[in-house]
């Protein structure tokens, strides 16, 4: 599974990327390539349409273009992307949107 990995901290960009990199996938399933991380919404989108990847994990909270913007304007470039947003907040207005 290609994937993308979108998170304004760095540290828990990498840390997704480096634990998704090393497991190993049950039978019959492709083993996880990250294909770029990104720090900013105008980076989600951007690299998306770069890579196509099969699946972004793209953070809900960042400053400036948040996640769920730039989710809406991938899902309008490509209605079929799939994207699993990642918050640490309880914010149910949040949830919700996603």
């Amino acid at each position: 599974m290609k994937i993308i990995i979108i998170d304004d901290d760095p540290i828990v960009a990498d840390s997704l990327a480096l634990i998704l990199g090393q497991q190993t996938p049950p039978p019959g399933l492709d083993p996880v390539d990250v294909l770029a991380l990104g720090h900013s919404g105008q980076e989600a989108i951007d690299l998306y349409k770069a890579h196509r990847p099969d699946l972004i994990l793209l953070d809900i909270r960042m400053d400036g273009l948040d996640g769920l913007a730039a989710g809406q304007k991938i899902l309008q470039f490509d209605p079929e992307a799939k994207i699993l947003f990642l918050t640490t907040f309880l914010d149910d207005d949040y949830i919700v949107k996603a």
